[in-house]
C-alpha cells in the first residue's frame, strides 16, 4: 500500500483543483493567508493577496510548498453552522430524508452533532469549493452523510464515533476534486485509461485528511476504503471481509444508496441489496432497508417499466459460453483458480454471475423460456426488467475490474480477454 501511495498526486496541487478554487476567487473573497511559495522557493504571492482566475497559470506552473488548503482562506465559508444549515434547508424539502433520519432515532442529534464538529480550516475550503464549483458533489456528500448517520445511528453506534461517520461522509468524494472536471461528466464516455484517474481518488482524499490535526482516523479510513467491497472486487486495493472497516462499510453502503436514490428508484435500490449481498455489509443493509421501507417494495410497472428485455437476455445467455471458453483457456495455467492468483478474481466473479443467474431462476440454455413465462404478468415483467439492469451494472463493473487489475494479469493477452469484455460491457452502467 505504501508504494500505492506514494504515486498518488500530493493533494492541493492538482491543476482541477486549483482552477476550481481560482476560479471560486472570482465570485468571493479568498486571500492568501500566508505568502505562497514554489517547492523552489520562488514567491509567488504575498500574504493578503486576492486569489482568482487570474492567478491559475502562475500557480500551476509550479509545484506548490504547501497545498493551497493550508495557505487560503474564504470568505462564507463552509463551517460547522454553515453545514448545519444545508443540512436544514435539505430536510425541509426532502420528505424521504426526514423520515429516514426520524426511523433512525431523534432527528435533532444530526443537527446537534453537526454544529458540535471540529472542522479544520481545510476540509472548510473544500466543502466551500464543493459547494461552489462542484455543487452537485456537494449535494451528492449532504445526502450521503445523512443516510451514513442515520444508519450509524439505527445501528447503535456510540454517540463518540457519530462525528467521524458524518465527516467520513462528507469528505468522501474529497479527491474527485482532483480528477479532470470532464471525465466525470455523465455524458462522456470514460475510457479504460481515464478511469484509472477516478479509482485514485480515494487515496488522493485520504492522503489529504490523514494528516489533519483533530481529523479521526477512523473518517480517514472510510474515504480511503468507500470503494472497496467485502467480496474483494472494489479499489483502490481490493480488501475483502474484514479488512474493510466498519466505518467504511456504512460510508459505502450510503454512497451507493443516494446514487441509485438520485438516478433511479426504490424498487432499483431494493434489488441492489438483493443481488449484492456478497458485497456489502449484511447488518449495513438490512438497517438500510429498514430505514427505507423498502421490504415489499414492487417494481415499477407502465411507462417506467418499458422496453423489451429480450435483447438483455440474449446478451446475458451469450456471456455464459464466452467465460466457458475462456475459463478452458485459463485451467491449462497451473493453479490459475487458487486462491491469491492472479486471474481467481475472474473465476470467482463469474460464479457469482453464475449463480445468481441460477437463483433468478433462468434457465442459461434457454433464457427466452424466462421471458415467455412472465410477459403476460406486468409485476413479473418489470421485476425481470430490474434485475435486467443489476446484472448489466453487474458485468460492467467486472469489466471495469479486468481493466484495473490487467498490470497484474500474469501475462495474459488482450486478445483473449476481448471476447469476454465484449460480453461484460453493456451500453450503460446505472451506478458507478
Amino acid at each position: 500500500m505504501a508504494s500505492e501511495l506514494q504515486a498518488v498526486e500530493v493533494p492541493g496541487e492538482s491543476p482541477h483543483f486549483v482552477r476550481s478554487v481560482t476560479e471560486m476567487g472570482d465570485t468571493r473573497d479568498v486571500i492568501a493567508s500566508e505568502d505562497i511559495y514554489a517547492s523552489n522557493g520562488t514567491k509567488l504571492l504575498a500574504k493578503g493577496a486576492r486569489i482568482d482566475s487570474k492567478q491559475f497559470e502562475k500557480l500551476t506552473r509550479y509545484k506548490l510548498s504547501a497545498p493551497l488548503d493550508q495557505v487560503l482562506t474564504s470568505d462564507k465559508a463552509i463551517d460547522a453552522a454553515a453545514l448545519a444549515i444545508e443540512f436544514d434547508r435539505l430536510l425541509e424539502h426532502e420528505g424521504l430524508y426526514r423520515q429516514l433520519l426520524a426511523r433512525a432515532g431523534d432527528p435533532r442529534q444530526l443537527k446537534h452533532c453537526t454544529a458540535n464538529l471540529q472542522l479544520h480550516s481545510t476540509i472548510e475550503l473544500r466543502l466551500t469549493v464543493m459547494s461552489d464549483k462542484h455543487p452537485a458533489m456537494f449535494g451528492h456528500s449532504l445526502h450521503c452523510a445523512i443516510i451514513a448517520f442515520a444508519c450509524a445511528q439505527r445501528m447503535g453506534m456510540a454517540p463518540g464515533d457519530l462525528p467521524a461517520v458524518l465527516l467520513g461522509a462528507l469528505c468522501h468524494d474529497f479527491g474527485e476534486m482532483h480528477t479532470d472536471p470532464h471525465i466525470l461528466d455523465q455524458s462522456h464516455q470514460i475510457t479504460a485509461d481515464e478511469r484509472r484517474f477516478v479509482h485514485v481518488h480515494p487515496l488522493t482524499g485520504y492522503l489529504l485528511l490523514k494528516e489533519l490535526k483533530g481529523f479521526p482516523p477512523a473518517a480517514a479510513k472510510a474515504v480511503l476504503q468507500h470503494h472497496e467491497r467485502l467480496d474483494g472486487s472494489g479499489y483502490p486495493h481490493g480488501l475483502r471481509g474484514e479488512q474493510v472497516g466498519k466505518m467504511a462499510r456504512i460510508v459505502a453502503a450510503a454512497d451507493v444508496t443516494e446514487a441509485v436514490l438520485r438516478r433511479l428508484d426504490m424498487p432499483r435500490l431494493e434489488m441492489l441489496y438483493r443481488i449484492n449481498k456478497a458485497r456489502f455489509d449484511g447488518g449495513v443493509a438490512s438497517v438500510l432497508r429498514d430505514l427505507l421501507q423498502l421490504h415489499g417494495v414492487a417494481a415499477p410497472t407502465g411507462k417506467a417499466a418499458a422496453g423489451d428485455p429480450s435483447s438483455r437476455l440474449e446478451h446475458l445467455s451469450a456471456l455464459l459460453p464466452a467465460w466457458f471458453k475462456l475459463r478452458d483457456l485459463l485451467e491449462r495455467r497451473p493453479m490459475a483458480d487458487a486462491p491469491g492468483a492472479p486471474m481467481a478474481f475472474l473465476f470467482d466473479r463469474m460464479a457469482a454471475i453464475r449463480s445468481l443467474v441460477l437463483q433468478a431462476g433462468f434457465d442459461p440454455d434457454n433464457m427466452a423460456s424466462m421471458l415467455s413465462m412472465v410477459q403476460d404478468d406486468p409485476g413479473m415483467l418489470a421485476e425481470l426488467r430490474a434485475l435486467l439492469d443489476e446484472m448489466d451494472w453487474l458485468m460492467a463493473d467486472l469489466a471495469n475490474e479486468i481493466d484495473r487489475r490487467s498490470p497484474e494479469l500474469d501475462g495474459l493477452s488482450a486478445g483473449a480477454l476481448k471476447d469476454l469484455l465484449g460480453h461484460l460491457r453493456p451500453e450503460a452502467g446505472a451506478h458507478g
